[in-house]
């Protein structure tokens, strides 16, 4: 199972250092070529970036991905749902939503794709926040596929393909939900803070004589008293920042870098001289 992300080539120079630098392989390495092409100030802001313990990432919403194949039946992923109180903005959320997903590989045929999914709404209600429903879940497949509940949960009792999925998720191809529709309903219906929710889905669709398929866009939709939101997932099996312990000595050792490279410009034979 491959879990894809955003594209580095594409981001700037202090977020490829720390995107090359996350412990997927065991370790943090950044190579001698990528430095010698970075600026003083590129290392500068990927070590201070570091040490604050901030990662800017792509949104989710439109870069998380997993690649899935035959040889992913019985495996899982989890994905996890957040969403940030609004008010400082002059929004009316005044506390944060989320929920997570863990989704298993049942079976998966040249025809047919089955999942079991375990949804938990982990939101906590607060004296301002009391009501969060989670009403639907979408999901984007390639190739597309048309979807059937072969074991309805107790609030996700329904699915659609091409769902028409609210908030301008265009490419959501499948939309499991627990009300009316993919854009809610009574929000009794959903599934309340603290609640889990579990069912399985089939999909089916041409994946070839070696299955595989990719799921992304994975978006949800709540209803709660402050408001309706959709939003987009935040991955799933990644770690976006390193352990605390390794950011730190690796933000302390791009400091003393910078600091000797701009010893040996600042040195009487450092600089060139044509």
């Amino acid at each position: 199972m491959r879990l894809g992300g955003g594209q580095n080539n594409e981001l700037p120079a202090p977020v490829r250092v720390l995107a090359m630098c996350l412990p997927l392989s065991g370790g943090m390495m950044i190579s001698l070529s990528l430095y010698r092409r970075l600026s003083r100030g590129s290392l500068l802001a990927a070590a201070l970036v570091l040490l604050s313990g901030v990662v800017f990432v792509p949104e989710a919403r439109a870069e998380f991905s997993v690649d899935v194949t035959s040889a992913d039946v019985n495996s899982s992923f989890r994905i996890d749902w957040n969403y940030a109180s609004n008010t400082a903005s002059g929004g009316r959320l005044t506390a944060p939503l989320s929920s997570v997903g863990i989704f298993t590989i049942d079976s998966f045929s040249s025809s047919d794709l089955v999942m079991t999914a375990t949804i938990d709404n982990t939101t906590t209600l607060t004296s301002g926040l009391t009501q969060s429903y989670l009403m639907s879940i979408g999901i984007a497949t390639n190739p597309v596929v048309s979807a059937t509940l072969t074991t309805p949960g107790t609030t996700f009792t329904q699915v659609e393909s091409a769902g028409n999925f609210p908030g301008g998720f265009s490419s959501i191809d499948v939309c499991l939900y627990s009300a009316n529709n993919c854009s809610g309903g009574k929000i009794q219906d959903g599934l309340a803070a603290g609640s889990t929710d579990s069912f399985t889905v089939a999909l089916a669709g041409n994946f070839g004589s070696s299955p595989s398929v990719t799921l992304s866009d994975f978006a949800v939709k709540f209803q709660t008293n402050e408001g309706s939101y959709e939003f987009g997932d935040g991955g799933s099996f990644l770690s976006e920042t390193p352990e605390p312990p390794t950011a730190l000595l690796f933000a302390t050792a791009l400091l003393v870098a910078v600091g000797l490279v701009r010893r040996r410009l600042l040195s009487p034979g450092g600089a060139h001289k044509g």
